[in-house]
């Protein structure tokens, strides 16, 4: 009996711990830029970044570094602390697949965005 509650305690605790963490992870598709050139912008900058992540976590042999947990720990690290919030935005915006594959097709990504910012804010 001792060992569920104790298990129920923890969960609890672990569920009002991430609270933040994932209110903070939404998309303020507000923030955002319209027109496609400043997207294309952040896309360019966004890469930047990840692409700095790559040579601190040395994984050069890949492009696409989804499963490399160095990668993208310090990718979302860089995005959450960063003082754009376009940029933040636009990291969180971009689907998992495409938010650290450093030769995604830029104009694909930039579309997707867009489209999911104009159903958003609908």
């Amino acid at each position: 009996m001792r060992k569920i509650l104790f298990a129920g305690t923890a969960v609890l605790f672990i569920g009002l711990a991430a609270a933040p963490v994932q209110a903070q992870d939404e998309v303020d598709w507000q923030v955002l830029p319209a027109e496609k050139e400043a997207l294309v912008q952040l896309d360019r900058e966004q890469v930047r970044a990840l692409r700095n992540s790559v040579r601190h976590c040395d994984d050069l042999a890949r492009s696409n570094h989804r499963q490399t947990a160095c990668v993208f720990l310090d990718l979302d690290r860089v995005m959450r602390q960063s003082d754009d919030p376009a940029l933040r935005a636009y990291h969180l915006a971009l689907p998992r697949g495409m938010r650290y594959d450093e030769k995604r097709n830029e104009g694909f990504a930039v579309a997707r965005v867009q489209k999911m910012r104009a159903q958003a804010l609908e």
